[in-house]
């Protein structure tokens, strides 16, 4: 998702009243609703009975915290929301991969995981790494690569329009294989990186070096 995207999604959020249950709204928006709506009517009693403020103190400071807080909460899980079925809607041709960890280079997916995401890569993976028997996860290379760069043929029918979703493309390579994943990367409103999985040129495929570039 653009970046630009995201922030629609957090500005029409905002702009919703917090107070007023919408559509879409699920239990736990609902749950934080009430809480503010009880917020807001022990902080009127309050400030009407300075008595009961003094006698209450720890409260007051608890239901201010509240009132300061709440609404952020349910603006943000709006957005969350949103996004939540503006992937459905967009990006149902791919497979989201459960990345457990990850840094600037590499990529962790569990072995349980890719066996349901890519069942031949995983079947090959032990033929060619001991590694496979020790390790509970399996790194993945990531290899940067300018969204203007030609791709082929086949990864653009896969992808179609849906490259411009993307805020970042790449390349991945499984540790020890050929086989290179095309992937796209998004942040959710909440700042959560996601990947999809774009277009798999199968096992033993070379790759255009300069792509990744």
């Amino acid at each position: 998702m653009t970046s630009r995207l995201t922030e629609q999604l957090v500005e029409r959020a905002a702009k919703a009243s917090v107070s007023e249950e919408v559509e879409s709204d699920d239990d736990l928006v609902r749950v934080w609703q009430d809480e503010l709506r009880e917020a807001a009517e022990k902080m009127d009693l309050y400030r009407s009975d300075t008595g009961l403020a003094r006698a209450f103190r720890a409260d007051v400071r608890h239901t201010q915290v509240a009132l300061a807080e709440l609404p952020s909460r349910i603006s943000a899980r709006r957005a969350e929301i949103a996004y939540e079925t503006w992937a459905k809607e967009n990006l149902s041709p791919f497979t989201s991969i459960p990345v457990v960890s990850k840094d600037k280079s590499f990529a962790s997916v569990q072995k349980a995981h890719l066996e349901v995401l890519a069942p031949e890569l995983a079947r090959e993976i032990p033929k060619k790494s001991v590694l496979w028997e020790d390790w509970s996860v399996w790194n993945f290379k990531r290899h940067r690569i300018n969204r203007f760069k030609a791709l082929p043929a086949e990864a653009v029918q896969r992808a179609r329009g849906s490259l411009s979703h993307f805020e970042r493309v790449e390349v991945w390579q499984a540790v020890g294989m050929a086989d290179p994943w095309l992937v796209g990367s998004m942040r959710t409103p909440s700042g959560e990186e996601r990947f999809y999985l774009l277009y798999d040129w199968g096992l033993e495929t070379t790759l255009d070096r300069a792509l990744m570039r």
